[in-house]
């Protein structure tokens, strides 16, 4: 049976990338971008060399994916993409592997869009448990992020809000722009994929979507040893955070007598029985920090004292 190559062509650009309102381009100057439709037209171009070697995006709006993907550039990278492809086999989840002029490229279509995130916590579930690497960074995972900023807009059907891309990968059959060879794309026992473009399309079998999502609750995650600094403090921050110790002493402790660099009575006496009847609650010069002198006071903080937004939220009379 013949199909229309128009046809072919759109079926390949709905299959593989995430998204087809914008792909990468081989230019002189590297991989670039083009935002631009992924027509029929550039699809055969690409396959034939009559056009660029296109790349397609790999995560969409919305951070959705539908399409798994891996790199494999290392020097043995055949041979792991097999080993991965063999591991999913048996389990169940069809792939394909695609040689490359180092390494190979690893492809598993999807019967659903799914996150991004789940999908890439899938994918290293799958590394681990076939025994490679999920943390090499010669071994790709696309999409290659979790989350993209775009998304689709909710009035103009096709318009995107955002401009994220996320990372590209050179799609299937299309030439290595620097050797103009096509890769081979093969079943996970090694036998080479035959027949027309269309008959290799409609040969490659999707995997179900829960299946394949399961993976991830396989992933052994790596313990964290250092908090990120933006996770360090992850409690919300007041608006009236600016605000100076001794302002917010006077307005919400009655510590009336409270100024930088002062020593005044603590005003957490009245409501922790310390039996601190002296002065002895130290506001620091700087006006952003108090501390009382008393162990086990609200305000000595095991003799860290306490800063605006403290004092903000344990005041007394804060409402």
């Amino acid at each position: 049976m013949s199909y229309d190559p128009q046809h072919v062509a759109l079926y390949y650009a709905a299959v593989f990338p995430a998204r087809d309102d914008v792909y990468s381009a081989w230019t002189s100057d590297g991989w670039r971008p083009v935002r631009e439709p992924l027509t029929a037209e550039v699809v055969l171009a690409g396959l034939t060399g009559k056009g660029p070697s296109i790349s397609g995006f790999m995560i969409g709006p919305g951070s959705v994916a539908h399409t798994l993907a891996f790199d494999f550039d290392t020097d043995n990278g055949l041979e792991q993409a097999f080993q991965l492809a063999l591991f999913m086999e048996s389990n169940g989840l069809p792939s394909y592997v695609e040689t490359s002029r180092r390494g190979a490229h690893h492809w598993c279509l999807i019967d659903h869009e799914v996150p991004a995130v789940a999908l890439r916590a899938a994918a290293r579930g799958l590394l681990q448990n076939a025994g490679l690497p999920d943390g090499d960074p010669h071994i790709e995972i696309r999409p290659g992020s979790d989350h993209v900023d775009a998304e689709w807009h909710d009035h103009v059907k096709g318009a995107v809000v955002g401009t994220g891309l996320g990372h590209a990968l050179r799609l299937p059959l299309m030439p290595h722009p620097k050797t103009g060879l096509a890769g081979r794309l093969m079943y996970p026992s090694g036998k080479r994929m035959q027949g027309t473009l269309a008959e290799i399309l409609l040969e490659m079998d999707p995997v179900e979507t829960e299946t394949l999502l399961d993976w991830g609750q396989k992933w052994r995650r790596p313990p964290v040893e250092k908090l990120p600094p933006d996770k360090r403090n992850p409690r919300e921050r007041s608006d009236d955070d600016d605000a100076s110790a001794s302002e917010l002493l006077r307005t919400l402790w009655g510590a009336l007598d409270a100024v930088p660099g002062k020593v005044i009575s603590c005003p957490a006496k009245a409501f922790h029985a310390h039996g601190d009847i002296h002065k002895g609650c130290r506001v620091f010069p700087d006006d952003r920090r108090v501390m009382c002198h008393k162990a086990g006071c609200i305000l000595n903080n095991d003799g860290k004292g306490r800063g605006t937004w403290e004092l903000r939220k344990l005041a007394p009379y804060a409402g």
